[in-house]
């Protein structure tokens, strides 16, 4: 009889309900993801079922071996996660796809912890929260990118570059949330410098093998020609540099994401995919199943409600925020919406954020955090293609219902902002360096503001504004010479000032800046501030926005403006009004050539003999686009019988007409 607690029924039963998920879930088109944490759920230790006196409560009952699997499979996932984490791909992309991940992580990061806290949840739940609620899925846009064959499309190169560098950044992320958690729960008490040391420590490491020792010794590992050697090798290399990154005080995950990228740019790359893909998968595979295992389905109906409030906040943030700003930066209406629609799905990413965060000690809602974050990525994972195939209709509709101003001062700035971030064969400008100095001087000093109290934060935030002004001049500066060699005939603005957009370019990124600095400041006080003064940032935008409308598409409206005089009429003479008839065409003299008159052409001997209309008919036509010099001197004569003063008015007329 099979031993239902034995490590290799449990490893089956595993494998095999692995394989029932993903083929029913590739059945429906939908991930694999899906079908792997169903199923899980299924044979978990939390489930029970009482149908007619038949009672189910799950396959495996200890868990702790599929745990130890999972485990394995999430590191040599983050290693192929870092593995595809190519710098080359994003040389083209770099500056778009780092400002739209930035903007929003940042964004869906703030939303998720104003849901947390809106909660009740503690700061150390709230900050997994967050992540869960944040991290785009890689996966869910790459499949739904080929179902739909948009690969081919203009924006999506852009938007691949954008969720490589959200991965990167929600490895960052987790390196300092987990590490922090981590050293909080096990330690009780945390120990700053030396967290901030481990992580230092770590970083250095791999940046010393990915410039200085990889590239030296690559070529030895190329010459390993044996498979079951090279994977031992790979192997071997994946859980050390995971071990490493525990022992300076970052979740291994991480130390296994960052060898993936040492080698992402080295011939070893395609060799990695090539062997250790199939173990990946089948570990992978554990892991999201032993993820679903953990979910307890009697916890459903407590957080349901979270589910439904958390999808619409991320539909506003990925599609409307996110496709607003993709816009502004020069893509067209339907790109970024479309782009915006693409990166609603989560996945594998907040899964794994709720895995580490639940196996923290620190967290206290991890009863609550996997089931969440198992409904919400189902839920996400539904809409997303939906979004994403009706996003042409949503741009559409979006169009029609944003007011014209708005939809004029967007497209301004679009156009502004196209020719300076997206990259382009000819460059119109030269940008300086100035600018890049200043946004990186502003977020040191919003990063000090922020974990930084007392007089010191009020000084640093005082500092941060200052740097907030010099960055509107350099940008007001740089943006007039944009402005002047941009083109905006076609969106029908009238005035040719370049100084009312260069400024209002300045001042949408100025009150962005104030805003977060306000919130930075304000937030560890009186979270619920915020909120306010997001309202104060929209209405300025509103108002900054109408007055560009105001002032350069319609200045008639401008109260400040001064009103053109018309010309006053010179004595007798009256107003024209023309009657719009042509004057009688005037013969062309022709180049001189003596070709006979349409008279003399009628009267020429055997022009009336039969079987002489065709040539008749075309040598007259032909006579009159040419006349000959005795019509010319005739037409001469006539001219110089009129009056000069008739001659005068007439080409005044024509003149004015």
């Amino acid at each position: 009889m099979i031993a239902a607690d034995g490590l290799m029924f449990e490893v089956g039963i595993v494998m095999l309900v692995s394989f029932i998920g993903a083929a029913l879930a590739s059945k429906a088109k939908q991930s694999v993801i899906l079908g792997y944490i169903v199923a899980g759920v299924l044979i978990g230790p939390y489930i029970f079922i009482n149908v007619g006196g038949f009672t189910y409560d799950g396959l495996i009952k200890d868990t702790s071996f599929i745990q130890f699997l999972s485990t394995m499979g999430l590191t040599l996932l983050m290693f192929f996660v870092g593995l595809g984490f190519s710098v080359t791909k994003l040389k083209k992309t770099k500056t778009p796809a780092i400002l739209l991940a930035l903007i929003n992580v940042g964004v869906n990061m703030f939303v998720g912890i104003l849901l947390g806290l809106s909660l009740g949840w503690p700061i150390v739940d709230t900050v997994f929260l967050a992540g869960v609620f944040a991290m785009s899925s890689a996966a869910i846009t790459g499949k739904s990118l080929m179902e739909q064959e948009r690969m081919g499309a203009p924006e999506t190169e852009f938007l691949l570059g954008m969720v490589i560098v959200e991965n990167f950044l929600s490895m960052i992320l987790l390196t300092i949330a987990g590490g922090l958690m981590f050293k909080t729960g096990v330690e009780g008490s945390l120990s700053v410098p030396r967290l901030v040391f481990g992580i230092l420590v770590f970083y250095s490491f791999f940046i010393f093998l990915a410039i200085v020792l990889i590239p030296r010794v690559v070529k030895y590992f190329q010459k390993i020609k044996s498979d079951e050697l090279f994977v031992l090798f790979a192997l071997g290399l994946v859980f050390l540099s995971a071990a490493l990154a525990e022992a300076s005080g970052v979740p291994g995950i991480i130390g296994a994401f960052f060898l993936g990228m040492v080698f992402a740019e080295t011939k070893l790359a395609e060799r990695f995919d090539n062997n250790i893909t199939p173990i990946k998968d089948a570990l992978v595979a554990v892991f999201f199943v032993s993820f679903g295992m953990m979910i307890d389905p009697s916890m459903i109906p407590q957080i349901i409600w979270i589910v439904i409030i958390a999808a619409p906040l991320v539909v506003i943030d990925d599609l409307l925020f996110t496709g607003a700003v993709a816009y502004l930066f020069g893509f067209s209406a339907k790109g970024s919406v479309f782009m915006g629609a693409s990166i609603c799905g989560r996945g594998a990413e907040s899964v794994m954020f709720a895995s580490v965060g639940a196996n923290s000690p620190a967290v206290s809602k991890g009863v609550e955090l996997n089931p969440f974050a198992g409904a919400f990525c189902f839920i996400m994972s539904i809409i997303t293609p939906t979004l994403m195939k009706t996003s042409n209709g949503i741009a559409k509709h979006l169009g029609r219902w944003i007011p014209l101003f708005l939809r004029y001062g967007g497209a301004i700035t679009s156009r502004t902002l196209g020719k300076v971030i997206l990259p382009s064969g000819l460059r119109l400008f030269q940008r300086t360096r100035r600018l890049e100095v200043g946004l990186v001087l502003y977020f040191v000093t919003l990063i000090a503001v922020m974990i930084t109290t007392g007089l010191s934060q009020v000084l640093l935030f005082a500092g941060a504004m200052v740097i907030s002004f010099l960055i509107y001049r350099v940008l007001e500066s740089e943006m007039y010479a944009v402005v002047r060699m941009t083109n905006y005939d076609n969106l029908g603005m009238v005035s040719k000032n370049p100084s009312y957009i260069s400024r209002y370019i300045a001042s949408f990124v100025l009150l962005a800046l104030m805003t977060i600095l306000v919130i930075a400041l304000l937030f560890g006080i009186v979270w619920q501030s915020s909120l306010l003064v997001l309202l104060w940032y929209f209405i300025a935008i509103l108002y900054i926005t109408h007055r560009l409308f105001v002032n350069t598409k319609t200045p008639s409206l401008n109260l400040k403006s001064r009103s053109v005089k018309p010309r006053s009429v010179r004595g007798r003479q009256r107003s024209f009004q023309p009657n719009f008839q042509a004057p009688p065409p005037h013969p062309d003299p022709g180049w001189g050539s003596d070709i006979p008159s349409s008279s003399s052409m009628r009267t020429s001997p055997g022009r009336g003999e039969p079987g002489s209309n065709v040539e008749h008919l075309h040598e007259e036509m032909f006579a009159q686009n040419k006349p000959s010099p005795k019509t010319s001197r005739k037409i001469k004569a006539k001219e110089k019988s009129s009056p000069p003063e008739q001659i005068e008015a007439d080409e005044e007329k024509w003149g004015r007409l």
